[in-house]
């Protein structure tokens, strides 16, 4: 039966087809009881609030790359998907609804908020988990996880009890990150820093009682109210005799006293830093130190407070500049100068965050770091690349207490209970609280305001995907069993502590085991520039219109081609069409992808017209009917396979794309389909040519197996129109992936085949420079060095005579070069191509003296402009390098087009 094969890939077609039928097959859907070796991949859970950005492009083709091909390797693949309350943001979210309304969460009351929450979430929340699926993601949907779900809440608020039992979880004072607008503490992951220019104001700390001072610089004049000591570096010989002096807080009054610590920098402004305990975490950390008092002059939402006289009620940055007016009326000021440095901004409140002395929870982190730093150092966790190693041990050695709580209602409430007396326990349930405390009903408790930090849900994510403590009491599960430790987990190499290290910690303390083996960190994805990719900037198209103009295959491919491990990513954007021509790359390899196929199935029609009553059954190409060409591609074939293997064995995913793309591009369709034509077209053997077409179109069918993991798509669309015989429950999915055999390989006839390819690539170099038409067949000799080499070319006369496009071709043994001819040698072979009648020889002469003589003004121009100390000392470095490589491509062409002209006599 003849298969419509249409004459150009339509990727929305294909992509809205497949997917729904993927779906409807259930294929994805990983079995808990299969004694298949298990291979389970958690996916990095994005925001509820999320919307789709090349970031979860980059990673989530990753993972459904190793997914698909465990998954065709026979594994029992689980890929665990899911997505994150996002406390903060989601809360920002909905408030900003509410003020719409003229209302506050507090207008509300907590229940009431909680249930706008939810409705939001319902309503809007989890669109990023519907845009996933144009990726052709194939994981587990039915396994979807939301980090306040039932299941995960139980195993979190498990996990504090727990904590808080063992003496790991406390509540104390701490500078934290505080965000003013959204009052509440954030995480580090939460704050983006930039660069900021503000001035830099020295101001003079008088000793008592006398006209001498000390100077100091500072840029926050407003935190002068907290000042609480002076320090010194005690190794500064210059400063040290001052060590246990008073100085006065200039416009406060207070005295305060010169102290010894090593935070003071001797080389930094006049070596003097004031310390401000409850603003600054290194002053902080110098506080506890000294045992100096902690003077907090700020209020929760960034006005000063009573502290501060007659700034109290006035915003931190307006009482800035009040306070600095006033020094500088009371001559305080020795210098104000310009300075540059980096101040956090919180992402989802945009405003500078505040450095603030707060009580919060914290979870003590170095008993939980000391397995989790082993357990890499040992090799159980890998990193690709290794070399964030080294940055993982560094922080992991230095690791501070982990603020946990948050000033929010949405999230898990944290489990502690209060007596009125001050007694406090962690809990479950208030039932359980009151056994416990040991107290009776009748005693009034009250749970804690605060919610718990997103992040302590998400560093239980290797537990909560697959229901560890689900129903608050079972340790085990048939996912755990079957799927911990998971084998692979891609992510930024921002949030390796945030979450990498944490999940090691928790999955270690409370399962015993590593909650993954290997770590790939993607890169950062940056413009053609080096800007990072970013809506903000405007240099960040939406995912979701370039997928519409090129298709979901050639995203994938794209950017994983343009991906190397470790290096950041380079695409160019137009920003004024907000497109990315980069993709071009992908639809261009899709297109030939999808073309090869096309051909080759009209080819197997015309074999079978040229046997309409079909009495030759199609049968195997035998050993004695394979061509060179044949065992050449069955040896390539091989060869792709193996390094496929080896590249993504070694997440060098890159590499694989790379692999992949010139092994069809180049060896199967622009070589070895070239040559099918000629071997089709020199035989009238119908058996022959039916076989084959079935033996070329077999080859194709694995070469699809390998591109599906990258490309799934149009590889599942061309198997299927392959074979009328698969249905819409067949899948290639489902299929073996090829396997290396070593004994189809061999070196000898790829090595042979490559010289023949370089030997046709050299005549079409002749036939360019000399402009000889495409289409237009030339008379050509090759003279081979050995008979044993001229035995070998005469064996392919007909494929390179072919490709070579000649109207005749001679090879023989030792040549003589004709008159009137052009040459070229390639490893030992001379070629040589026939003047006579195939160009105008005056007409090419003339040619190529005005060549020559373009060249050499371009030569010379060229020259003249790198020679000039002006452009190049204020040319970018870019603009150079193009102009050294387009000299050095010229003054190559010239020495080229002088040879050729010099042969043309």
């Amino acid at each position: 039966m003849k298969i419509e094969f249409p004459k150009a890939y339509e990727p929305k077609n294909s992509e809205n087809k497949w997917y729904g039928i993927w779906q409807d097959n259930n294929i994805y859907h990983a079995d808990e009881t299969s004694e298949k070796e298990p291979y389970s991949v958690l996916m990095p859970p994005p925001n509820v609030t999320g919307i789709l950005h090349f970031g979860h492009v980059l990673n989530i083709t990753l993972q459904d790359i190793y997914c698909r091909r465990k998954r065709m390797q026979n594994y029992e693949v689980c890929w665990f998907p899911g997505y994150d309350h996002a406390g903060i943001a989601t809360h920002a979210k909905v408030e900003a609804q509410l003020k719409e309304e003229n209302l506050t969460r507090y207008d509300l009351g907590r229940e009431k908020f909680l249930d706008r929450v939810w409705d939001w979430k319902e309503k809007y929340g989890g669109i990023i988990m519907k845009q996933l699926r144009w990726l052709g993601v194939s994981c587990d949907w039915d396994r979807t996880l939301f980090t306040m779900d039932d299941s995960a809440s139980n195993a979190v608020l498990e996990v504090f009890v727990r904590l808080f039992d063992d003496g790991l979880i406390y509540r104390g004072k701490r500078i934290i990150n505080w965000s003013p607008v959204g009052q509440t503490a954030l995480s580090n992951e939460e704050v983006e820093f930039r660069e900021v220019k503000e001035q830099f104001h020295t101001m003079r700390y008088y000793f008592e009682d006398s006209d001498e001072y000390i100077q100091i610089g500072t840029v926050r004049t407003e935190t002068i109210f907290g000042d609480v000591a002076v320090a010194v570096n005690p190794k500064d010989e210059k400063r040290m005799h001052l060590i246990g002096k008073t100085v006065i807080v200039p416009l406060v009054g207070r005295k305060v006293p010169i102290i010894g610590d090593e935070h003071a920098d001797p080389e930094f402004g006049s070596g003097f830093v004031k310390i401000t305990p409850a603003h600054d975490p290194n002053d902080f950390l110098v506080g506890k130190r000294h045992d100096l008092e902690m003077l907090n002059t700020i209020n929760p939402d960034g006005t000063m407070n009573e502290l501060t006289g007659d700034y109290a009620g006035m915003d931190r940055f307006a009482a800035r500049k009040a306070i600095l007016k006033k020094l500088n009326e009371l001559d305080l000021i020795e210098k104000s100068e310009d300075y540059a440095h980096n101040v956090g901004f919180s992402q989802r409140g945009g405003e500078p965050i505040e450095p603030y002395l707060s009580d919060q929870w914290f979870v003590k982190m170095k008993p939980l770091a000391e397995e989790a730093l082993k357990v890499v150092q040992d090799g159980d966790v890998k990193f690709h690349p290794a070399h964030w190693t080294k940055t993982y041990e560094h922080w992991m050695n230095n690791i501070q207490d982990w603020c946990i709580s948050r000033q929010l209602w949405w999230g898990q409430r944290i489990p502690v209970y209060y007596t009125e007396d001050g007694k406090q326990t962690a809990a479950i349930t208030e039932a359980e609280a009151r056994t416990k405390l040991n107290v009776g009903s009748d005693v009034p408790l009250r749970q804690d305001e605060d919610v718990l930090d997103t992040w302590f849900s998400s560093w239980l994510w290797p537990l909560t995907t697959m229901h560890w403590m689900a129903e608050g009491k079972n340790e085990t599960s048939p996912d755990l069993e079957k799927f911990l430790s998971t084998d692979l987990l891609v992510t930024g190499p921002d949030i390796i502590f945030f979450w990498v290290a944490r999940m090691i910690m928790a999955t270690k303390r409370f399962k015993d085991v590593v909650p993954f083996k290997d770590v790939y960190f993607t890169s950062t994805i940056r413009d053609g520039s080096g800007k990072k990719l970013s809506k903000s900037l405007g240099n960040s198209p939406d995912p979701l219109n370039i997928i519409e103009k090129y298709g979901t295959d050639a995203i994938r491919f794209t950017i994983i081609y343009l991906s190397p491990l470790g290096q950041d990513v380079r695409m160019d954007v137009d920003v004024d069409d907000q497109d990315i021509p980069s993709m071009e790359l992908g639809r261009n390899f899709a297109n030939k992808v999808w073309n090869s196929g096309r051909f080759l199935l009209m080819k197997r029609d015309d074999a079978e017209n040229d046997d309409p009553e079909n009495n030759i059954s199609v049968r195997d190409l035998k050993d004695a009917d394979l061509t060179f060409a044949d065992r050449w591609i069955i040896s390539r074939f091989n060869s792709t396979v193996k390094n496929i293997d080896k590249a993504l064995d070694n997440y060098k995913v890159n590499d694989y794309s790379k692999i992949i793309y010139d092994f069809i591009r180049r060896d199967f369709c622009n070589w070895y389909v070239e040559i099918v034509k000629v071997q089709f077209a020199d035989s009238d053997d119908v058996s022959y040519k039916k076989a084959l077409m079935a033996h070329v179109i077999g080859i194709y069918d694995e070469i699809l197996m390998l591109l599906h993991p990258i490309m799934p798509f149009i590889s599942e669309e061309i198997w299927h129109l392959l074979d009328d015989n698969r249905t819409e429950a067949d899948s290639i999915s489902l299929a073996n992936m090829p396997e290396y055999d070593e004994k189809l390989v061999s070196e000898e006839t790829e090595s042979k085949f490559a010289y023949v390819q370089s030997l046709v690539e050299e005549i079409r170099k002749l036939r360019s420079s000399m402009k000889i038409q495409p289409q237009q067949k030339v008379p050509l000799q090759i003279s081979a060095k050995t008979v044993e080499m001229d035995e070998f070319l005469n064996s392919q006369l007909s494929i390179i005579k072919s490709l070579a496009k000649c109207s005749t071709l001679d090879i023989g043994l030792n040549l003589e070069k004709p008159d009137n001819s052009m040459v070229s040698v390639i490893r030992e072979t001379s070629i040589y191509l026939l003047l006579e009648g195939t160009i105008d020889k005056d007409k090419e002469r003339e040619r190529m003296n005005k060549e020559i003589q373009r060249l050499e003004r371009n030569i010379f121009g060229c020259e003249k402009k790198l020679s000039n100390e002006k452009f190049v000392s204020n040319a970018p470095e870019k603009v150079l390098t193009n102009e050294r490589v387009k000299l050095a491509s010229m003054k190559e062409s010239l020495i080229k087009v002088q040879e050729n002209l010099a042969e043309l006599g």
